[in-house]
């Protein structure tokens, strides 16, 4: 049950040690990796089920800063490892899937503020660039990249939201058929989050950025599909206490079934639309930095 399995993970993540206690969840039951970068611990597995390969990153700044309990910058983390141990316990249970699935988060309980309207972003002290090198999978087919996105005016539902996709500098429309796990999983309205052609650039461009959401598509060639946890009212990454059970129980449940739906061979947009693009404009001039 995906409930219990985040509760756990909620758990083990305001525990004093949490790369330790999810280091003894993982050993032994799944492909598994930590790689510290200028003290900032990144957990990196892979689930190896066959065929092509899809990530799941959890983007985030910091899961603890200091405070009693878990931020709201944890989510990235809280669903990307939930998504990860569902699908391990799904295996015991006798049901495998067959998908390669990478998954890759930070455990960092310190995070760097970086000026951002209202509040500002908080980031690993890494930096973003780093950090990314470290999570982007470069042989992923697709990224579901997750955020907490909860600090701006803009994207303000009392449920997870989606991203258009990104591929090459373009944003391209999201698939119907993932728009319809949305629906069921969430038993309501898609909740979309609004992007600007400056959301696309790196954060050291000088304009708004409503979250790093989608930077992952910088470091790949793969569409990038961005999950963001919002809120109704702006709420600082920082800020302890206001975990959104119901939101990140949908959010990981949809990141199984959009698995389920990859698994069939699934697309999360129209190839063709992006030929025609391409063949109209030619390339985006909002290039990747490898």
């Amino acid at each position: 049950m995906i409930l219990k399995t985040l509760l756990d993970v909620i758990d083990i993540l305001e525990s004093s040690d949490p790369v330790e206690r999810i280091r003894r969840r993982l050993e032994g039951r799944v492909k598994y990796d930590e790689v510290t970068v200028e003290g900032v611990p990144f957990i990196k597995a892979l689930y190896e089920g066959g065929g092509r390969r899809v990530e799941i990153l959890g983007r985030l700044g910091a899961i603890q800063t200091g405070e009693k309990g878990l931020v709201s910058d944890a989510d990235g983390a809280v669903i990307s490892l939930t998504t990860l141990l569902e699908l391990l316990n799904l295996r015991e249970k006798g049901i495998e899937l067959k998908l390669d699935v990478s998954f890759a988060t930070n455990l960092s309980t310190t995070a760097k503020l970086i000026p951002h309207s209202p509040f500002k972003f908080m980031v690993p002290p890494v930096g973003l660039d780093e950090a990314l090198k470290v999570e982007v999978d470069p042989q992923a087919t697709t990224v579901l990249s997750i955020d907490s996105t909860k600090g701006n005016r803009l994207a303000k539902y009392d449920d997870f939201a989606l991203t258009h996709v990104i591929k090459d500098g373009y944003i391209l429309k999201l698939s119907d058929e993932v728009l319809d796990i949305y629906n069921r999983v969430t038993e309501h309205e898609v909740y979309m989050v609004p992007l600007t052609s400056g959301d696309l650039t790196p954060l050291d461009v000088n304009v708004y950025h409503i979250s790093t959401l989608i930077s992952p598509w910088l470091y790949t060639s793969a569409p990038v599909v961005g999950l963001a946890t919002v809120s109704p009212r702006p709420i600082p990454g920082y800020e302890t206490g206001v975990m959104n059970l119901n939101m990140l129980e949908h959010a990981s449940r949809f990141c199984l079934e959009f698995l389920k739906y990859m698994e069939k061979g699934g697309s999360v947009y129209n190839e063709e639309e992006l030929r025609e693009l391409e063949r109209r404009f030619g390339p985006s001039n909002l290039v990747r930095r490898v």
